[in-house]
């Protein structure tokens, strides 16, 4: 029995000028199912999209606001989009997301945000997008995300500050396929499968917002990507990219201040899988990329300083894996990257502004990578497999003098 409460109560501007948004929503034994099939001999463009989320809170401020949000989730959300076709003269888009808790805000000035989201041992979040084609898709796009809980927020300005918690024991998954065994691929075709247990993405744009964001993360959830595709013949242009992230942590600013700090903690199996399997592909490029991660964490930022104070722990197995196969044809580039901690501060600009911090990493498990690669002939056949248990980087560039 699925039981749901959501509680939004916006009241009256306080003397600061600021207003509050309280959200409170909880989803115990969750069931939701989301399915979207379409079937067609021939069309110009064919377009099946699935989404299905637990709890979802979405926000859009013009201006001064205090958001506080609490979203707990147990059971499963499964979505899966299916488009079966011939032929595809134009663009095929695919596309399936499933997300336990899901918050996304977006403001134009100062925003104070308290988030926790809580996604509880035994869940399941799972997505799943295919394409089938038995003649051809000129272009095509096939995605497939899964998420247990994801934050997301995008400033236009002011002052920012982030306190986010976020905690899953769900199994998550994600899988794309594309099928075109007696067929082929056109201009170009993309299969893309990003699972997460944890995701916060913090955004900032024009007016020189500046950041800060505590982040604590914990996953103990197994987490895999899969994506998959299979031809007759290649596209002049064919991407396979699988993303796996225990816990993951993004931001990206401009022209303001960028601080995280807080922890990430994983011990979940992460599993990221690449594969293709295609006939002759002629003169064209193909790209399989397979990312593993336990606990990342990015900041990206123009202008101004960034500061990265993360604490990062994984106890989970990482694995990377990519395979091609593939006939007669041009170019086949594969890479799988695993990484237990990975923290990255890169700053980029005229000034003198510099990327800072500390940060802590212990990885205490097994990080694979692997790559096959085979092929009848070709111009290129490439294959480049990377493993590292800790990883922090942190870099300053000044865009007119090369450093």
């Amino acid at each position: 029995m699925a039981t749901s409460a959501a509680m939004t109560v916006c009241a009256p501007i306080f003397a600061d000028g600021t207003t509050e948004v309280l959200n409170g929503q909880l989803n115990l034994d969750a069931a939701i199912s989301v399915v979207a099939t379409g079937d067609t001999p021939a069309a110009n463009t064919a377009t099946m999209t699935a989404i299905g989320m637990a709890n979802a809170l979405t926000g859009d401020f013009a201006t001064a606001h205090d958001v506080t949000s609490d979203q707990t989730f147990s059971g499963s959300v499964a979505t899966s989009a299916t488009t079966s076709a011939g032929i595809i003269y134009g663009t095929a888009i695919t596309t399936s997301s499933a997300i336990g808790n899901s918050a996304s805000l977006t403001n134009d000035t100062t925003m104070d945000a308290s988030a926790t989201q809580t996604a509880l041992d035994g869940s399941a979040v799972r997505s799943d997008a295919n394409l089938n084609v038995s003649n051809y898709a000129m272009t095509s796009v096939t995605t497939a995300t899964a998420s247990a809980n994801a934050y997301g927020s995008v400033s236009y300005g002011g002052d920012n500050t982030l306190d986010l918690r976020q905690d899953s024991g769900a199994d998550v998954s994600a899988d794309s396929y594309v099928l075109a065994s007696g067929g082929g691929l056109g201009w170009s075709a993309s299969s893309v499968a990003a699972a997460n247990g944890n995701s916060a993405s913090i955004e900032g744009y024009y007016m020189g917002p500046s950041h800060i964001a505590d982040i604590d993360q914990s996953n103990r959830g197994d987490v895999s990507a899969s994506a998959n595709l299979e031809a007759g013949g290649g596209g002049e242009t064919t991407q396979v990219i699988a993303s796996a992230n225990g816990n993951s942590a993004w931001m990206q600013n401009e022209n303001g201040y960028a601080h995280m700090q807080g922890s990430q903690d994983n011990s979940g199996q992460v599993d990221a899988v690449a594969n293709a399997d295609i006939g002759n592909f002629d003169i064209d490029t193909v790209s399989l990329s397979a990312e593993g991660v336990g606990n990342s964490a990015i900041i990206s930022n123009i202008g101004a300083d960034a500061y990265m104070g993360l604490d990062q722990t994984n106890n989970g197995t990482v694995n990377a894996t990519t395979n091609f196969t593939g006939g007669a044809g041009g170019a086949a580039l594969a890479s799988a990257t695993a990484f237990g901690n990975a923290a990255t501060t890169y700053v980029c600009s005229e000034c003198a502004v510099t990327a800072w911090g500390r940060t802590n990493q212990t990885n205490n498990a097994g990080i694979n990578a692997n790559v096959t690669g085979q092929m009848t002939s070709g111009s290129l056949l490439s294959g480049t497999a990377t493993a590292i248990g800790n990883s922090a980087t942190f870099q300053s560039v000044n865009p007119y003098s090369g450093n």
